[in-house]
């Protein structure tokens, strides 16, 4: 039979077996979304934070969290579930970041997995200043 320990250093793909495994021992309710805004001044500028955290019930809060202020969060989708488990062993760390400098930016990243990104958290950072350029559609 097969060990997360294992599959967890494999370098190949999984096969559908193994998926199936890890499903099994690492449920959809262990990881959550999070949309969030980067408290601190980056040389980089970059505000708004997508955090997947990985250990979502954890007991203890981490240090990491006090540098953003979480805005609203959801459950991760089936979408996402199964990049999770497909990319399973290449995290090494709670939380995945990904950073934004435009709200537009990250609306145009969830649709590409049919999200709609939370107005509360849409109205939030155009209010803070953080919209940009993006084209969201065309129109003809």
């Amino acid at each position: 039979m097969y060990s997360l320990l294992e599959l967890g250093s494999k370098s190949e793909e999984f096969s559908k077996e193994e998926i199936r495994f890890i499903k099994s021992k690492i449920p959809k309710q262990k990881y959550n979304i999070r949309y969030s805004i980067y408290n601190k001044t980056s040389s980089k500028n970059l505000y708004i934070a997508f955090v997947i955290d990985t250990m979502r019930n954890s007991v203890r809060r981490s240090g990491v969290e006090n540098s953003w202020t979480t805005i609203c969060e959801r459950d991760l989708t089936n979408i996402e579930y199964d990049e999770m488990i497909k990319n399973f062993g290449t995290n090494n760390r709670r939380f995945k970041v990904y950073y934004y400098r435009h709200i537009e930016h990250l609306i145009l990243e969830d649709k590409k997995y049919n999200i709609d990104t939370p107005e509360e958290f849409i109205l939030k950072c155009k209010s803070l200043g953080y919209t940009g350029d993006f084209q969201l559609k065309m129109e003809i």
